[in-house]
């Protein structure tokens, strides 16, 4: 009986053992998400040389003249739709105004009496007609000097960067003379001249890839907004115009920029999600996941293509690559799938 009492304890104590180093070996694997490798065809990219513009540029000017008596802005500053840039002298319209307003309060008075006077039979329709248009008239003749004053008050059309002064303080500012000229920079334009054998693969609101080699890596995705359906008569090209996202106003006005559009001839290519590169000491690696085990391998990255990249190297379509925790694993590690992610179905 005390043999058998031993062998029991035994064999619990082997269970539980053997229990706790299943539970320990299991969270010792490191959790991660992998995508399938995927075979599929697509354009090779095409880049193109181009010139990064402002989404919009304008040359303020004054509508009405007068002497600058405030420039408070200078070449360089950002300035806020509506914010103040030039303002005039005011002192002539101002007596302008008030006697206008006075001849107005006069042909009112006018008005009010011939109105009493027709009702009582004195004058004709026609007369009070007469006194009722020299008010208006009147009326009309002081809005245009209040215009007049409110255009003395120069502001900014849009949200932008002040790029030229063209007057100052005490200089007479003629109906139409420029004040300043300024840019909007949180969008650009990149007008990329494309030769006519490209143009027809091309059409409004495919993406681009854009980057700028004055800012070093800084690239950006675009889309076409324009295209020109007028060619340059010499060149032979149509200038194409990709609108970018520039929040930080990083990209300049009149920047070199490169752009790459996916218009080539059809390639058969081996693809994964971008985020299963690895890029370390100077190459590039994925890491697959094998019956519960890290593969690392070694490969080249080559066309991108959305929210997939390119890969030469020892993989085959239908492998299960590592496309979240792979910056943590290491080759022959112990590994444990969490999730799955579809290589096609999502877009950056």
């Amino acid at each position: 009986l005390l043999c058998t009492g031993i062998l029991t304890f035994c064999a619990i104590t082997l269970f539980f053992i053997s229990d706790r180093s299943l539970a320990q070996g299991q969270m010792n694997k490191a959790p991660v998400v992998v995508s399938r490798v995927v075979q599929m065809d697509v354009r090779q990219p095409v880049r193109m040389v181009g010139t990064v513009f402002p989404l919009r540029e304008s040359i303020v000017a004054g509508e009405v003249e007068g002497l600058v008596v405030e420039f408070p802005v200078k070449r360089g500053d950002y300035v806020k739709k509506g914010q103040v840039l030039a303002r005039l002298r005011t002192t002539t319209l101002e007596i302008e105004l008030k006697g206008a307003k006075a001849d107005e309060h006069l042909a009112r008075i006018k008005y009010q009496r011939a109105k009493e006077l027709h009702e009582g039979k004195t004058i004709s329709h026609q007369e009070l007609d007469e006194f009722e248009t020299k008010l208006v008239a009147q009326e009309a003749v002081v809005e245009g000097v209040e215009d007049k004053i409110g255009k003395c008050t120069i502001t900014a059309p849009f949200d932008g960067s002040i790029t030229e002064e063209s007057t100052e303080v005490g200089q007479w500012l003629k109906k139409g003379d420029s004040v300043i000229s300024m840019l909007q920079l949180d969008y650009v334009k990149v007008r990329v001249p494309v030769p006519e054998k490209y143009i027809q693969n091309l059409n409004v609101g495919d993406e681009s890839e854009v980057n700028f080699p004055a800012l070093g890596s800084i690239k950006r995705t675009g889309h076409i907004v324009h295209i020109v359906p007028q060619a340059d008569k010499r060149a032979r090209t149509f200038p194409v115009y990709v609108k970018i996202d520039n929040k930080d106003e990083a990209i300049k006005s009149g920047m070199f920029a490169e752009a790459t559009f996916e218009m080539g001839s059809l390639l058969s290519a081996t693809m994964i999600l971008k985020d299963g590169i690895v890029r370390r000491g100077g190459g590039e690696f994925i890491y697959l996941a094998v019956d519960g085990k890290v593969t690392e391998v070694p490969v080249q990255a080559g066309i991108v293509h959305k929210n997939l990249i390119q890969i030469m190297g020892d993989v085959k379509p239908g492998n299960d690559v590592i496309v979240r925790g792979n910056e943590r694993v290491r080759n022959a590690q112990d590994i444990q799938v969490t999730g799955r992610m579809d290589p096609v179905a999502i877009d950056d």
